[in-house]
């Protein structure tokens, strides 16, 4: 059996594929700031070069699925040495162990990699980041490029499922709001893909049985608005849609810029794995069988 290692199996997607990789994989995990109990885990600090290369001996991962990062936009704007510590020379690290150790290497990576002028992105498309924590992004996967090395770099986005310790999902906050009969504002001109995690973790196991390597666009497959999954999110849990009301982005005041609209194409990996990436309905369907039993 396969040895799998994710790095921040305490976050949503982390958890996830340690759930779903049972049976598949010899699954080990790592946490940081969340600390974790059961066997295979472990804490790790991705920016402590010497601890990452003794983990990955230790464990001896055919692949290694990287999800950690700092990935607060705002925070990432305000503290960019934190940022590109974590983000950049904390994935230096693990590709370097990996490349080392012979191990694949999946770099989770995100649609704010580009500005939003162009109606819908493939992988040939070059990025174009608004944001400091896009530019770590970026750069990670230049730096993964110029490694000449077993490599996966998976850009995904507005990831949403049950699961993770540090914060609930997007839509798992709007589903308990809702259901406390609160009031929220959503933003109504910010458009991507919103993605269910259980479908971005078979897409991501099929792209290492595959043996693929580069660049894939993984997400949902429909491009819609934060304020419109929401109430698609309502309406799915039969909830209150009068509870959310429309805000702009100027009217958020978020410090660090975002593309008005990010629209990518999961054809590419569609194709190489023969999975299909879900629909905001698909999606939620899942969800709602999961949270309700």
């Amino acid at each position: 059996m396969d040895r799998l290692l994710i790095i921040g199996a305490s976050g949503l997607v982390g958890s996830r594929m340690s759930k779903l990789a049972e049976g598949k994989f010899e699954v080990s995990g790592t946490y940081f700031s969340h600390p974790m109990n059961g066997p295979n885990l472990y804490t790790l600090d991705t920016r402590d070069r010497s601890a990452v290369l003794k983990l990955i001996e230790k464990v001896k991962p055919d692949f290694v699925v990287d999800t950690h990062s700092l990935n607060n936009v705002d925070y990432a704007e305000l503290h960019r040495n934190e940022a590109w510590d974590i983000n950049v020379d904390g994935s230096r690290n693990l590709a370097e162990a990996a490349k080392q150790f012979g191990s694949k290497y999946i770099f989770l990576s995100t649609d704010y990699v580009f500005d939003g002028r162009k109606l819908k992105y493939t992988e040939k498309d070059k990025p174009h980041p608004l944001s400091y924590f896009a530019m770590t992004r970026v750069v990670t996967e230049q730096m993964l490029e110029a490694f000449d090395m077993n490599y996966v770099v998976a850009r995904t986005a507005v990831v949403y499922g049950l699961g993770g310790l540090n914060k609930v999902s997007f839509a798992v906050w709007l589903i308990n709001k809702l259901r406390a009969g609160e009031a929220v504002t959503i933003v109504n001109d910010q458009k991507n893909n919103p993605t269910f995690a259980d479908n971005l973790v078979a897409q991501l196991m099929a792209l290492y049985e595959k043996d693929a390597t580069g660049l894939f666009h993984v997400t949902g497959s429909q491009c819609i608005s934060r304020f419109d999954f929401s109430k698609e999110i309502a309406k799915q849990f039969d909830l209150d849609v009068g509870l959310i009301r429309p805000i702009t982005t100027p009217e958020l005041r978020q410090i660090a810029p975002r593309a008005a609209t990010v629209n990518m194409s999961s054809a590419k990996v569609e194709r190489l794995t023969g999975i299909p990436t879900l629909n905001v309905q698909e999606g939620l369907h899942q969800l709602h069988e999961q949270m309700e039993g």
